[in-house]
């Protein structure tokens, strides 16, 4: 194949366009991905902040019921089972009482920097 032929190839595979679409993917393909990786760190986050609302109410459930003790640490810690590392602070009147559940959420998924707080407090009136 002489090298005219070559180029005249070349240029045909150029103007028919065949690797347009090849470009165009290029170009796509990351925000795509951003997108579907925000998605999945979304559910994620979505998840440990609905764990730690939960582990907050059941918390603060058995202290209305009971006196804050060992019990409702322990209640905190079990219902937030997904997550780990939770801390519970409980406040007391003296006809409600409040806990506030806290979790330090680390990035599983897109590397975002810090980590970010999820906080939930739930008040219940004393029984």
């Amino acid at each position: 194949m002489s090298t005219r032929e070559k180029s005249n190839r070349g240029r045909s595979v150029i103007l028919s366009g065949e690797g347009a679409s090849a470009l165009e993917f290029a170009l796509i393909a990351p925000v795509l991905l951003a997108l579907l990786f925000g998605m999945i760190e979304f559910g994620f986050v979505f998840h440990a902040q609905l764990s730690v609302t939960h582990a907050a109410r059941e918390g603060a459930r058995l202290a209305a019921v009971s006196e804050w003790d060992a019990d409702v640490q322990t209640e905190v810690e079990s219902r937030a089972l997904p997550i780990e590392d939770v801390s519970a602070v409980m406040q007391a009147d003296l006809d409600s009482v409040s806990v506030t559940v806290s979790h330090l959420y680390q990035w599983k998924v897109l590397p975002l920097g810090n980590p970010v707080e999820l906080m939930s407090t739930a008040t219940m009136r004393k029984e």
